[in-house]
């Protein structure tokens, strides 16, 4: 079992490393860069030319990063849940916690009263909106360790954060009911997930972020293996659940709201990288389970950024517009690939998957 788990965990590592090679190459609509241009880049730092370092370095090179750090925490994070609760459909989003980062996003675009509230501290509606998702973001956390403290039960938690998230999405509607077309198109423009929106600049607050849920990690790998055999048993051994439930809820609280403004909302990763990880590795240990999840995530990731640009909507089938066709938003890329992806196991027989 731990020659199979090393084995997983240096064939994800090694495609980590590859697979954001060939996004830099390929990422892109730019037919003038080459893979010689790439290694350059990677290797001296520049490629000779000031328009192709400026492609590579402000136009591809910040999606790859945003995708590895995404694919790292919000997997993590999902994992984190699934074993917290006992359930395999818990993740960042069915848990509630970017329903708050969307209510308060959705508050400061179509409320003008509290937009106006953010002028103070930002000057400018893009920096308005990630503000409003870290303080949904620190919103969801608080809700979520109040009703982790005063229920009992794990899988009282979820549902009420569950009915929770139905609130939220309540509230969200009705201002979306009779707002403007341009603040409709401006919510769904930070709603759907993607990539691009990151810029370098974006990269050092997400990898100061997910250094911090790293550490959070490693030091939660015991509790949650013992979390696998139940709270009374881990309770047996000693284990304070409602102090390792605080934790655990914390820090894919604060990941998760920490990250979700910068991309949008890519929820299927949290949800499907845990899922695929369990039988690819084959062992419920977090000491292995949770690397080879965190991996399978980055790589997700990156395949689906890489797709997502390679790969267009045929618009004028579907819509009937005769216009050049956009890149797909890589959250819908990732749903349908992660989706067939679990299908197709469940018709090979993994239908059993379990957390332990």
């Amino acid at each position: 079992m731990k020659k199979r788990g090393f084995v997983v965990i240096l064939i994800l590592s090694i495609l980590s490393i590859t697979l954001p090679i060939i996004g830099l190459y390929i990422g892109g609509n730019a037919k003038s860069i080459t893979f010689g241009d790439v290694t350059n880049f990677i290797l001296k730092g520049t490629t000779g030319s000031e328009f192709k370092d400026f492609l590579l370095r402000d136009n591809r090179l910040p999606p790859i990063l945003g995708a590895i750090v995404v694919g790292l925490t919000l997997s993590g994070a999902g994992l984190m849940l699934q074993t917290l609760f006992r359930n395999l459909l818990a993740s960042p989003y069915t848990t509630g916690i970017t329903s708050g980062v969307l209510l308060v996003a959705s508050l400061v675009i179509f409320v003008n009263s509290i937009s106006k509230i953010l002028d103070v501290v930002v000057d400018n509606e893009i920096s308005k909106i990630l503000l409003a998702g870290w303080i949904g973001g620190l919103f969801a956390m608080i809700m979520l360790l109040i009703i982790a403290y005063r229920v009992e039960e794990a899988n009282g938690v979820i549902i009420v954060a569950l009915l929770l998230g139905y609130f939220f999405g309540g509230i969200r509607d009705y201002l979306i009911a009779n707002a403007e077309e341009v603040r409709i198109q401006q919510y769904w423009e930070f709603i759907v997930g993607s990539l691009t929106r990151i810029h370098l600049n974006d990269i050092l607050p997400m990898a100061a972020c997910t250094f911090i849920f790293i550490i959070g990690v490693i030091f939660l790998l015991k509790p949650m293996n013992a979390l696998l055999f139940g709270e009374k048993y881990a309770k047996s051994f000693g284990l304070n659940i409602k102090k390792t439930r605080i934790l655990i809820l914390f820090f894919a609280s604060f990941i998760t709201g920490a990250i979700v403004p910068f991309t949008g909302l890519i929820a299927f990763i949290g949800l499907v990288a845990p899922y695929l990880a369990r039988p690819l590795i084959k062992t419920s240990d977090h000491r292995y389970l949770m690397p080879t999840s965190m991996l399978l995530g980055v790589v997700l990731m990156l395949l689906c950024h890489i797709l997502s640009f390679k790969y267009f909507v045929p618009l004028h089938y579907i819509y009937g517009i005769d216009r050049p066709a956009s890149p797909l938003p890589i959250g819908a890329v990732l749903d349908i690939l992660g989706g067939l992806l679990v299908i197709y196991l469940v018709y090979k027989g993994e239908k059993k998957i379990r957390i332990i």
